[in-house]
């Protein structure tokens, strides 16, 4: 795959992360070049001041979620701190009043974002020095060894420019002292650190207070900051990230891989998954595959009827489920449930079907936990379970039927699906692709729930929502994927409501809006060929 090395167009629509506090937190500590008294993007600290919560934190308003909140408001405050600015203190005090209540709620979490057992400790370091009222028990004993079996897995630290690993992403949480001796080869061809917003704006920012500057840095920071008016995402591009889920929706939908519009972007995606190292990653400038881009990406091969190599999913397998990525602490729900569609492909091969078995044993067992599935990359119980149930319809009956019954029973008044306070477009949206697997293989009595979504959706006219529902080291959304799972859900609705219809290009119409074609033009404007 071929992408432009110029950032500076309207490419940066592809793989877009909107914006959230904790990596714009890092972009306002990063001193301007030329006066490192002042802040380079100021911007970025407006963006914090109006963005704080009714609660005095900082973080998701539509949902509750303490371990996000608390990393939020923490750099939120450290970022203030560091310029302290008498405007903001009102700023702080609110905010370190919202951590005295977040961190009693953290214990009944079942998640937490990613590296939070590593970023938690950099940001009580880093905020020591201000003598803040900062809870004690907030770095706690259980933590500490959770945090001390993370180092363990993934060593001294210690940086091998050819060897990329996922800890980079969170390179932030390196000390001022270790991360100013990174070597300015960390960067990618776009200036970022593995495509990560605040690990690259902690180098730029320590780059600057010892003297030094990296313009590739400071370009990659104003382009994301362009890119959401002020604040910036947790990372960007993901643009492999984002065209596997979309096309892997269209799959879910009952679109044809034939179609004019479709196919291309498939035969981009093959020639992503054979390029070394074969499987796939989250972007192709950060080549650490993972079994959940490379699990999904393969089912969407297949889809189309082509036969890549199932070695690199194989990879990941562990004694009785998948690993995401290399020096994972814990598994996900949601990357086995793909592994399984992906070993589904296989089963005529023994091996392949005991690997099949022992995956669907394990998710039985997480299901079994708490009558419902939990995932670390999606705070919706939603997103995973309505996606086990094309995984697992055909091959687990009993299993399938009870992530039905969960889905059914979870719908609102409104027709809609949400985990907070309200519905959401997204959640209803997978809500409904998992329920069409359903009414495709037969479990459903009768289709009223889905008529009931059809009026939900078909009432709301928002193309983009303003939920950041998956988890990061934050919550974020990946504007793409949300946009195309929303799509799809309306293309399966008009589907089911006229099951005589068969051609994809009829759902495209009865979807209501353009999303294929938009989608196709932003690979093209990207420079995707």
């Amino acid at each position: 795959m071929k992408v432009r090395n110029n950032i500076h167009d309207e490419s940066g629509q592809i793989g877009l992360i909107a914006p959230e506090a904790y990596s714009t937190a890092w972009v306002a500590m990063v001193p301007d070049a030329t006066d490192i008294s002042r802040p380079a993007w100021p911007q970025a600290l407006h963006y914090l001041r109006s963005h704080q919560l009714a609660d005095g934190g900082w973080g998701e308003p539509a949902l509750y979620f303490a371990h996000e909140r608390l990393v939020c408001t923490l750099a939120a405050i450290l970022a203030f701190s560091t310029w302290n600015d008498p405007g903001d203190a009102v700023h702080i005090v609110r905010g370190l009043e919202a951590i005295h209540c977040y961190v009693d709620h953290l214990a009944a979490e079942p998640e937490a974002p990613i590296g939070f057992e590593l970023l938690l400790p950099a940001l009580l370091s880093r905020l020591e020095p201000f003598g803040l009222d900062l809870p004690q028990k907030l770095w706690s004993d259980g933590l500490k060894q959770i945090t001390a079996q993370k180092m363990a897995l993934i060593g001294k630290l210690e940086i091998d420019y050819k060897q990329p690993r996922t800890w980079w992403f969170s390179m932030e949480m390196l000390p001022d002292a270790r991360l100013v001796e990174v070597d300015e080869r960390i960067l990618d061809q776009y200036g970022s650190i593995a495509t990560s917003t605040a690990a690259t704006a902690a180098y730029l920012r320590v780059l600057r207070q010892h003297g030094r500057d990296s313009s590739h840095a400071a370009t990659y920071i104003n382009h994301v900051l362009h890119l959401g008016n002020g604040g910036v995402g947790f990372c960007w591009p993901v643009e492999v990230f984002e065209l596997v889920w979309v096309l892997d929706s269209f799959r879910r939908a009952g679109f044809a891989p034939t179609d004019r519009e479709i196919a291309p972007l498939i035969k981009e995606l093959a020639r992503m998954y054979e390029t070394a190292p074969m499987g796939l990653s989250w972007s192709q400038v950060f080549p650490v595959n993972d079994s959940d881009n490379t699990a999904t990406g393969y089912t969407v091969l297949r889809w189309a009827g082509l036969k890549p190599s199932e070695e690199p999913l194989l990879k990941f397998w562990d004694s009785d489920y998948f690993f995401t990525y290399v020096d994972e602490r814990s598994p996900s729900v949601s990357a086995n449930v793909h592994a399984l569609m992906a070993l589904r492909h296989h089963l005529t091969s023994y091996e392949h079907k005991q690997l099949a078995i022992r995956v669907t044993e394990w998710l039985r067992a997480q299901f079994d936990r708490h009558n419902q599935f939990y995932d670390k990359w999606h705070v919706s119980p939603l997103y995973v379970t309505s996606r086990a149930i094309s995984a697992l319809a055909g091959w687990d009956d009993d299993l399938a039927r009870r992530c039905v019954e969960y889905v059914l029973e979870k719908q609102g008044s409104t027709g809609g699906w949400g985990s907070g306070n309200l519905p959401t477009l997204e959640e209803t949206s997978f809500a409904v692709l998992g329920l069409f697997a359903a009414w495709e293989a037969g479990y459903l009595a009768d289709d009223s729930s889905l008529k009931q979504a059809r009026h939900f959706l078909s009432s709301h006219k928002v193309l983009v929502p303003n939920e950041r529902l998956w988890i990061g080291k934050t919550l974020y959304q990946p504007v793409g994927v949300t946009v195309g799972t929303i799509y799809a859900a309306k293309a399966a609705l008009a589907r089911q409501a006229a099951t005589g219809w068969t051609q994809s290009r009829t759902y495209l119409t009865a979807a209501g809006n353009s999303f294929v074609p938009l989608f196709t033009h932003h690979q093209e404007r990207a420079g995707i060929h």
